[in-house]
């Protein structure tokens, strides 16, 4: 058995699962199952019977070791055929755990008796390049085959899109603005971006698209080619923040991601917000961190960096780009104001004052930074909460703060995180004084300073994140170098918290 070495750079040509009862009776048709896909992929005779022989083994042996398995169980099988030309097979089991310790050592030359018992990890092992099992906790367990072939055949098929891109044809891009008729363009397109992990939900069901166009509760610009829909970017009003408006997601199908699509998206952007239409003070967006595509063509619309949204939100599937991470998502916050900020003063702590300094001036605030402090004179602290419960994640803006302000906010994160909220985003007003040690009292949720947030000409907040996930900063991409210093700020104040809390225990 020779191993493989995994490389980070594999991408799967091919995969497929089938799902078998624990019944002996079903191993032959996973074995005419593998060996099927194994002439697709390219397997000569031989490597096809080295893989009969060792998935027969591993499946008979995992199928007997679980004699009492409930009738609605089942056993998995997935089968793929990797880009470096090796077939990847893994076998998700929930029978008993596997001791590989207690299983004899056969020796071919000279057998006993009583190793017999292990002449079936013996020739699967020498059939293929690699036999593990690896156990997966409270998942059960899991087989893995690995087998090289000497001369893969398989090919990917064309994308449907090939033809759209060939440079003998010449493209004719119009933009504008969306109807309620382009929702199923527009649902098309979402899935052909995102997949199905879009965070807003309205975009994968054209009926409450089309009404929510039609009533002008989202405006989407658009760019076609031949009548299709290639390329989008929506707006949205919050009622709780109407002098802002949200810009949503930058899509393009992956075919024209390289074509002048993009030039002439950006451009109909860009003329839509310069126009005014809208009638709101500022445009805002959460832009992905996985790539920096996104955030360099915000910024060739006005767009500047203001603040980071930590661990946010289930790590988007951009189709036809590889995956960074399995991790949750982080954003970084965008906004392009249309009129000069008014607010004179901009109140935070002093030592998160000089990474924040650029940045404002860079964004275009005339604002001047103050550390005061003083105690809040509201009589009821008051907030609203906005909470996704399929991402995870909770905004809590404070709108007005009594002296007492940090034990209903401790209450409230408290029940969220009973509901499993994994990303808490607290908003603090940035408008008055912070209130006394604002900094401490954050660390003891666990919060850490992350930016600011503009919603209106003469209104921002401190944004602070409080995670329950660990925050990989080294998988957080920022074009702005004024931004990515931000980044280093808060992994600083995000290890400090971490590496206290953690030498405490």
């Amino acid at each position: 058995m020779t191993e493989i070495a995994d490389t980070d750079d594999i991408i799967q040509k091919f995969s497929t699962a089938i799902e078998l009862p624990y019944d002996v009776r079903f191993v032959s048709a996973a074995l005419d199952w593998t060996a099927e896909l194994g002439k697709i992929a390219g397997c000569g005779q031989r490597e096809v019977n080295d893989l009969r022989l060792a998935l027969e083994e591993t499946l008979t042996f995992l199928v007997n070791s679980y004699p009492d398995a409930e009738s609605w169980e089942q056993i998995r099988l997935e089968f793929g055929l990797q880009s470096n030309d090796l077939i990847h097979i893994t076998i998700s089991n929930a029978g008993p755990p596997v001791h590989l310790n207690q299983i004899p050592i056969y020796n071919p030359e000279n057998p006993s008796e009583s190793e017999i018992v292990g002449l079936w990890y013996f020739l699967a092992c020498n059939a293929v390049n690699e036999l593990s099992f690896q156990n997966l906790g409270m998942d059960g367990w899991r087989a893995v085959i690995k087998k090289q072939l000497s001369n893969a055949t398989f090919t990917q098929k064309a994308s449907p899109h090939t033809a759209e891109m060939t440079p003998a044809e010449k493209k004719t891009f119009i933009a504008r603005i969306a109807t309620e008729q382009d929702a199923d363009g527009l649902v098309d397109l979402t899935y052909e971006t995102y997949r199905y992990t879009y965070p807003l939900p309205m975009f994968y069901h054209s009926s409450q698209l089309s009404q929510a166009l039609k009533e002008k509760g989202i405006v989407s610009i658009v760019v076609e080619t031949n009548g299709i829909i290639v390329g989008n970017s929506s707006m949205v009003i919050s009622a709780h923040t109407p002098r802002c408006a949200y810009s949503c997601s930058l899509m393009l199908k992956p075919a024209f991601r390289k074509s002048q699509a993009i030039i002439y998206l950006l451009r109909e952007i860009n003329r839509y917000l310069a126009s005014g239409e809208l009638g709101v003070d500022l445009y805002y967006g959460n832009t992905v961190t996985t790539h920096t595509g996104s955030q360099k063509a915000g910024e060739k619309t006005g767009f500047k960096p203001l603040g980071l949204l930590l661990s946010a939100c289930i790590a988007v599937d951009f189709r036809g780009m590889k995956r960074i991470c399995a991790g949750r998502e982080s954003f970084v916050i965008y906004v392009r104001f249309a009129c000069t900020p008014t607010l004179g003063v901009i109140y935070l702590p002093e030592r998160h004052q000089p990474v924040m300094n650029g940045l404002l001036t860079q964004a275009g605030f005339p604002s001047r930074l103050s550390a005061d402090e003083a105690i809040p004179q509201a009589l009821n602290t008051r907030f609203h909460i906005e909470e996704d419960p399929v991402e995870r994640c909770a905004t809590v803006m404070l709108s007005e703060l009594s002296q007492d302000w940090a034990t209903p906010l401790r209450k409230t994160i408290f029940t969220l995180k009973v509901r499993d909220i994994r990303t808490l985003v607290i908003l603090i007003p940035a408008w008055l004084p912070v209130p006394p040690d604002l900094d401490a009292e954050m660390e003891r949720f666990n919060a850490v300073f992350t930016g600011i947030k503009p919603i209106s000409a003469d209104e921002c907040y401190l944004i602070y994140c409080a995670v329950s996930n660990p925050v990989d900063f080294d998988h957080i991409l920022l074009a702005d170098p004024l931004a990515n210093a931000l980044k280093e700020h808060c992994r600083q104040l995000y290890n400090k918290i971490f590496d206290e809390k953690g030498s405490a225990n």
